[in-house]
């Protein structure tokens, strides 16, 4: 009786043992399966991206020529004002005015104190005319052009994304810079904020795309007809996600191992 007891135990492990096995090998296979995407032809549009900031393009700074000393304040940082608005008062009379409606940005001096030449005393911004100023690397700075349409995103308006075109590409001081006019800029985003911005430089259709995923140092691997291939490929456009090719044995029908589903 014993030695049957050991006996059905035994063939009830193995049984178990044998579902278990049988069930990894499915889940392997279906994992697999699972990451593996197919080429398309579709279109591609290619982007410059950097990290915007906002600007103003209209700024008042009160300055003087010699030294002298506030003799009266009318405003405080963060106040708006109105063309004609009295800003600051020196000694002497000398009262400097809003010469356009925004808001006061810096307020460095105050009441009694003296000032020396060139330094700011208040600062003045029109923030109702915002832009988004972008740093550009210099390859990515020969293929941008004035007119081309952008793509903004600021990161803590998720979801939200704007559409403005590039208004000037320059340098400035050995830095290449590009100028954004962005559409419906509310009065939430104040000058300073940072924001995604891709700039699209070209745009092709209708060609054969694959999953940038799929790419390690220009060779995908894919599953044709049961065997497992390397192919090496010339990629083209790239948006992020697809990737053209220009040239390599790539078939509409090959299953291309994605990132974590290679063999």
């Amino acid at each position: 009786m014993r030695a049957f007891l050991l006996h059905h135990k035994i063939t009830v492990l193995i049984v178990c043992l044998l579902l278990i096995g049988t069930l990894g090998i499915l889940l392997s296979v279906n994992s697999r399966q699972a990451q593996t995407v197919l080429p398309r032809y579709g279109d591609v549009t290619e982007a410059i991206y950097g990290l915007g900031k906002v600007r103003t393009d209209r700024v008042y700074e009160v300055k003087l020529a010699v030294v002298k000393t506030v003799e009266r304040l009318f405003v405080s940082e963060g106040d708006s004002v109105k063309q004609g608005d009295p800003l600051v008062k020196m000694e002497g009379n000398a009262l400097f005015r809003a010469p356009f409606t925004g808001v006061v940005t810096q307020v460095v001096f105050h009441e009694s104190q003296p000032v020396f030449p060139q330094q700011v005393i208040v600062r003045v911004e029109d923030v109702a005319r915002k832009y988004i100023e972008v740093a550009l690397e210099q390859q990515g700075a020969l293929r941008v052009r004035k007119g081309q349409p952008v793509r903004v995103l600021f990161e803590s308006v998720r979801g939200e994304q704007l559409t403005g075109k590039v208004s000037a590409v320059f340098a400035r001081n050995e830095e290449f810079l590009a100028h954004i006019e962005v559409a419906g800029l509310g009065d939430n985003v104040l000058p300073g904020m940072t924001a995604d911005v891709a700039i699209e430089v070209e745009t092709k259709q209708n060609v054969l795309l694959i999953p940038v995923s799929a790419l390690s140092n220009g060779t995908v691997k894919v599953r044709r007809e049961d065997k497992i291939v390397s192919l090496n490929l010339k990629i083209g456009s790239v948006d992020g996600n697809w990737a053209e090719v220009l040239e390599g044995d790539v078939r509409e029908t090959d299953a291309l191992f994605v990132s974590g589903g290679r063999p």
